[in-house]
């Protein structure tokens, strides 16, 4: 008999037709559970390029992994898309139970409408389940912004969470917010994966003469701070004239920071854009770079900062979220949000200094905590502990 058991995984955020890189380290803890069980996930959304009452319904097989994908038409209505997301969510089900069988345990990914499913489940067929949270939005900053409010969510999230037999979140940090909001249950804390195999130090490390700054980010601006780092950028350049910045990535303020960037008589010299890249392209890019920057107004654990320590390559970064927890002062320099001196200081610093920090040491620590290996046993200790039984 078969060690492995089915997990499904519901996900409010994955990789979609019109954003791949959505919810992409939700994908990459399903390929970690992957390698020990099998794994199907169940992703359900109200789609605005649809008219409403349309239905697109995508079935694939992603390395081993049942990805099912129901798009449907977003109406103005919310009370309309809720409904249409418990319907949906029933008959996603359905079409999970048809194809993979019914699973020994649900893991679910971002509250809050995905726990619905979840419940139905453990209601109608004993079917346990835990819950995995990413999302920023339990964060003092960002409830103070209403992020977090209406009594009817709060009521419905409460009860999820005490409903599921643990929780897990990405850092410690986030595991704190959400049990002083009254979420109670007990935590884990399980980070995010990098691909160690892709992400990996380069062999010939400071043989350019130029050195590289990169960033990495999916251009949401109030959450980023990129203008912040162009800033810097532009200050630290009449300074020194042996290094630039690299800029990867797309989003919804992708146009309007190049726009800023421009202003600076800068592009193409010391701040480069490249689009979105992905795969080998990307872990290059990584590898190359002479420090990995990110000055964000709040964040939880970001995978390319875990991808950098995989690099060997030192983070810059602000000092929000769980970042603390795993960028040590061997590894890079921590600044408080918003605070321009203090990032210029620390790009120079790295910059000039690049024997402070332990390539060696950084990659050895990533390689431990965010391998798909060390992540996939982490769930399956969880797993074990809470709704499947039978040990290996």
């Amino acid at each position: 008999m078969s060690d492995r058991k089915k997990i499904l995984f519901i996900a409010r955020w994955y990789p979609d037709r019109h954003d791949i890189m959505l919810g992409l380290f939700v994908q990459k803890h399903a390929q970690a559970v992957q390698a020990l069980h099998d794994v199907s996930v169940l992703y359900v959304t109200a789609d605005s390029s649809l008219e409403p009452g349309l239905i697109i319904t995508n079935e694939v097989e992603f390395e081993g992994i049942r990805e099912y994908r129901i798009y449907f038409g977003k109406h103005k209505s919310e009370l309309y898309n809720a409904v249409a997301y418990a319907k949906w969510y029933l008959k996603g089900l359905s079409l999970v139970r048809k194809n993979s069988g019914l699973p020994d345990l649900v893991h679910v990914h971002i509250l809050s409408r995905t726990a619905f499913p979840a419940i139905w489940l453990k209601i109608t067929k004993g079917i346990p389940y835990i819950i995995t949270e990413h999302w920023s939005r339990y964060l003092p900053a960002n409830v103070a912004k209403g992020a977090y409010s209406g009594w009817l969510r709060r009521f419905f999230t409460k009860r999820a969470v005490a409903m599921a037999e643990g929780v897990t979140t990405v850092t410690q940090n986030l595991a704190s917010a959400m049990q002083n909001l009254g979420l109670r249950n007990t935590y884990h804390i399980t980070p995010n994966v990098a691909d160690v195999h892709d992400f990996k130090p380069l062999e010939n490390y400071g043989t350019e003469p130029m050195k590289k700054l990169v960033h990495v980010s999916c251009f949401d601006e109030p959450a980023k701070n990129i203008k912040g780092i162009i800033n810097a950028v532009q200050k630290i350049a009449p300074l020194r004239d042996d290094f630039y910045l690299e800029i990867i990535g797309d989003g919804k303020d992708f146009e309007s920071i190049r726009e800023y960037a421009k202003k600076t008589g800068l592009v193409n010299s010391r701040i480069r854009f490249t689009g979105l890249l992905t795969g080998e392209i990307l872990s290059k890019k990584m590898r190359e770079a002479n420090a990995f920057v990110m000055f964000s107004n709040y964040e939880n654990l970001p995978c390319t900062i875990v991808e950098s320590l995989c690099s060997g390559v030192p983070v810059i970064s602000t000092d929000v979220g769980g970042i603390r927890e795993h960028v040590k002062s061997e590894f890079g320099m921590l600044m408080n949000p918003g605070d321009e001196n203090a990032l210029i200081s620390a790009i120079n610093n790295v910059l000039d200094h690049p024997e402070k920090f332990d390539k060696v040491r950084m990659r050895t620590y990533a390689v431990q905590q965010f391998s798909m290996e060390s992540i996939g046993k982490l769930f399956n200790e969880i797993y074990l502990k809470y709704g499947i039984k039978k040990k290996f």
